[in-house]
């Protein structure tokens, strides 16, 4: 008997700490996402003043009475009023089960049909992990997803919750430089693959032109480095652009002046880049799926279809923007018998680690061919005379560079997943070599500002700058699926919620200095800048 009852006041005792401090966290989470619009993580108690740790102990001792009264109540008529044994645990798991299949499915229905009158619910609740399966609804046939957008998308209401732009855009087509855009996204390409012997196309493309050769992505996985490259803010928006089916200002402004828009993606716009609903929510003829049942089909016939593309536009005078996005074939490759693994990325060494890397150098060859056609029409055609060609990627991608066993990329936030490739043509400026840091958020200030004729300042609607402005940044915050991270020169900091790490500039462990707290609360600052 007295064993029982110790063992009951030990449950009392944890339940009653437990739900204290749950209650405790739900309400400095509240209080945090109202003045920041994200959510708390361990990375952000770094930053509260001494003030904000008193008032976290002031709330908890209040919730801790109230479950302690709560917790009595139940405890003791549980002692003194002893009912028959009875086990509830199966009903009540069944019960969280149920509500959490019904919370899930109605996000993926919502998601699917494009619905954000629900999905925008979804960044309030803290710790949600939505499941997307439109991608797989549409290959079932239960959905037409390609109908289904152009009927959400034109009853899509503007944001009331951001301020962005900060400002206004006020542009001038004529005072810009009336150039067409050609963007071209190889996905996952590292820049040290580029070479004369791997990708002779891309190599020779970026002996001629403009090369920026310390350049980073906005994210590691397609979602948050496409982000980036046509929003330049940091990747934490991401959600709140995704549930309002918000477009990038740079893609708003190119339609208001009256810009031809085409995309072209082999393995499609929607999942999981979900552009669909992001840069190119209000751009129709898109496709969301892959172009073809095969990788290289699909790459294939972006090369197709843009020169359809320029045949059946050839007359027309409208200026153009264009993006074609490449997916290198990687499990589409055939015998890997004749291709060459350079020196530089035997220090692993193994058989699976040679397969791995030459599966990536075969796929990376493919699209290489791709690009040279691409390439060799473009100059045929005299587009090089009034277009723009940017060619970069997404996010890098990693063949155990740290001898960590990582492969490919959205594990981490090193150099090898965060360093991407950037070649710019452009007419009339002399091609140089940049040295100095870039990033995607410098893009859509370059686009904007000098080819749209735009006379706001750059941070009225980027974390960047133009990119021939010649300012480095000084720190980028970056994103994955379920985490975010600080890059500086110096340190990557990252926050996965629960838990974070500190690594310096060769991407080893190390610990957090007071220093830190202020690049930390520089990018918290930014990170909320264009909420309300």
């Amino acid at each position: 008997m007295l064993g029982s009852l110790l063992q009951g006041f030990f449950v009392f005792f944890l339940a009653v700490i437990f739900s204290a401090i749950i209650n405790s966290l739900l309400i400095l989470d509240t209080n945090f996402f109202a003045e920041n619009q994200f959510h708390i993580s361990l990375i952000t108690f770094l930053i509260f003043e001494s003030s904000t740790y008193w008032i976290m102990g002031l709330q908890f001792f209040i919730a801790l009475i109230f479950e302690v009264f709560i917790g009595l109540e139940v405890f003791l008529k549980k002692i003194y009023k002893p009912t028959p044994r009875a086990s509830h645990g199966f009903a009540l798991a069944s019960v969280f089960i149920l509500f959490w299949l019904y919370v899930q499915g109605t996000h993926i229905w919502a998601d699917a049909t494009y619905q954000n009158s629900i999905t925008t619910f979804t960044r309030y609740l803290p710790m949600y992990r939505p499941i997307h399966a439109k991608r797989d609804l549409a290959k079932m046939g239960w959905i037409d997803s390609d109908d289904l957008r152009q009927i959400r998308t034109s009853d899509r209401r503007s944001l009331s919750e951001l301020n962005y732009p900060t400002q206004e855009l006020i542009c001038d087509v004529d005072q810009g430089e009336s150039l067409n855009v050609l963007l071209v996204v190889i996905d996952a390409l590292r820049p040290d693959i580029i070479s004369a012997e791997i990708t002779p196309n891309l190599y020779a493309f970026k002996k001629e032109n403009s090369s920026f050769n310390n350049h980073y992505t906005g994210g590691t996985s397609s979602r948050m480095g496409m982000f980036s490259i046509f929003y330049g803010i940091p990747t934490t928006y991401w959600r709140i652009f995704h549930d309002n089916l918000e477009p990038a200002p740079l893609i708003r402004q190119l339609q208001s002046d009256n810009y031809r828009i085409k995309a072209i993606s082999s393995s499609g716009l929607g999942s999981p880049g979900l552009l669909d609903r992001t840069a190119l929510a209000t751009v129709e003829g898109i496709n969301l799926k892959s172009l073809e049942s095969s990788e290289k089909e699909s790459n294939r016939s972006v090369t197709r279809q843009w020169m359809n593309h320029l045949n059946s536009n050839s007359s027309q005078k409208q200026s153009s923007f264009t993006f074609l996005h490449f997916d290198p074939p990687i499990d589409d490759v055939d015998g890997l018998i004749n291709v060459s693994v350079p020196k530089k990325f035997n220090n692993a060494g193994g058989k699976s680690h040679q397969e791995e890397v030459a599966k990536y150098i075969e796929s990376v060859q493919f699209v290489d061919n791709q690009i040279g056609i691409v390439l060799d029409n473009f100059s045929a055609r005299g587009l090089d005379e009034n277009t723009i060609l940017i060619i970069t990627s997404d996010h890098g991608y990693e063949l155990n560079d740290y001898n960590t066993g990582y492969y490919g990329h959205s594990s981490n936030y090193s150099p090898a997943q965060m360093r991407v490739p950037l070649f710019i043509k452009w007419p009339g400026k002399q091609s140089t070599v940049i040295d100095h840091l870039t990033s995607h958020n410098d893009l859509p200030p370059t686009i904007i500002n000098s080819v749209l004729g735009c006379k706001n300042s750059s941070l009225d609607f980027s974390s960047g700058h133009s990119l021939f402005d010649k300012k480095p940044w000084q720190f980028i915050v970056a994103g994955s699926y379920d985490s975010f991270a600080i890059i500086s020169p110096e340190k990557t900091i990252t926050s996965f919620g629960g838990y974070y790490e500190v690594r310096d500039e060769n991407y080893k462990l190390t610990q957090l200095s007071e220093d830190d707290k202020d690049l930390i609360q520089s990018a918290m600052l930014e990170m909320k800048r264009f909420y309300k």
